[in-house]
């Protein structure tokens, strides 16, 4: 077997089953995440606000994204014969994307904020800045990736971008997808490990000033082990657009291994490692964090007992039920 039939038969076990498996365990995540963070008290939080945020966004990429992929492997691809579908697949996970992306960029902002000495910056940190900041960009986004609505296309039975517009965009996804958030988050982690390191120095501070600074250094804990993670799984992303761009603006000839080879790294760069990083969020609270872990179980208990208590009731009003039928009768 050729070294390019063997790379698109691993490309199809992967989708197969590495997305499937991201599909499922990040659903269940996201969405245990967004009933943590959804809670009333939670709500009280700024950052808590912009983590449901980012869950709920890297839902809506992740499921827009991969059934189709799984669904073409062995059955009829829509997406790459419908050009409405294959504009608003595409127009939907940019745009979710880019919100998850540039949440977290926010979040790193707030857990900045949050720790600043200045008490105008720190005023930052309010439930109602979250929600004017989070609805901001969701507009902003919206309306900025419309260009995929126009100029996205089917070519060779493949839906993408082609032509000059398939070379804007790919400058466009270096900046916006790759360089700016990236960067962002690099930036913001030097001054928030600096003041992780501040904050575990103190010794001599009240109570009520203690738990307050355990709480922050349990969120900041969670913010930077989530850039961590995400910048592990999206710099790919750009490296793989720079090298495409200079082989193609070269025109050097490419065999079909050379091609095949290509293909798979883009599967993992762009599709992969993206769609895994939508599906982390969850798995990097539980596994950093204690409270985050107990309020998992909480909220599972209390899943459970509201459950109960609507078999108790409805066990209850059965026999009223039929007390009330014989009356009657």
């Amino acid at each position: 077997m050729s070294t390019a039939a063997t790379l698109i038969l691993i490309q199809q076990y992967m989708t197969r089953y590495l997305l499937s498996t991201i599909l499922t365990v990040g659903t269940l995540g996201n969405l245990l995440a967004i009933v943590v963070f959804s809670k009333k008290n939670s709500r009280k939080n700024s950052c808590s606000i912009y983590l449901a945020a980012i869950s709920i966004f890297g839902s809506i990429a992740t499921w827009w994204a991969i059934p189709p992929l799984i669904n073409a492997l062995d059955h009829f691809d829509m997406v790459s014969y419908s050009l409405v579908l294959c504009r608003i697949r595409g127009y939907t996970i940019h745009a979710s994307s880019m919100c998850f992306r540039y949440t977290l960029v926010l979040l790193c902002i707030d857990r900045y904020a949050s720790c600043h000495p200045r008490a105008t910056i720190r005023a930052l940190c309010r439930p109602q800045i979250a929600y004017r900041s989070i609805n901001i960009l969701v507009i902003f986004w919206l309306v900025g990736s419309s260009h995929l609505l126009i100029w996205e296309s089917i070519e060779n039975n493949r839906c993408g971008v082609y032509g000059l517009y398939g070379q804007i965009y790919s400058f466009y996804n270096l900046v916006f997808v790759g360089i700016i958030p990236i960067l962002s988050m690099i930036l913001l982690s030097i001054p928030l490990m600096k003041n992780l390191r501040q904050i575990r120095s103190r010794v001599h501070i009240q109570d009520a000033g203690r738990q307050l600074q355990r709480r922050d250094v349990k969120l900041m804990k969670i913010v930077l082990v989530e850039m961590v993670v995400y910048m592990l799984c999206s710099i790919g992303h750009p490296l793989m657009l720079i090298y495409l761009n200079i082989i193609n603006n070269l025109g050097i000839p490419k065999s079909t291994e050379q091609r095949q080879i290509e293909s798979f790294m883009n599967f993992i760069t762009m599709s992969l490692l993206l769609y895994l990083s939508y599906n982390t969020p969850f798995y990097v609270h539980f596994f950093t964090s204690k409270t985050y872990r107990d309020e998992i179980k909480q909220s599972i208990m209390e899943l459970f007992n509201e459950r109960r208590t609507i078999k108790r009731n409805n066990v209850r009003i059965k026999p009223i039920l039929s007390l009330v039928t014989e009356a009657k009768q």
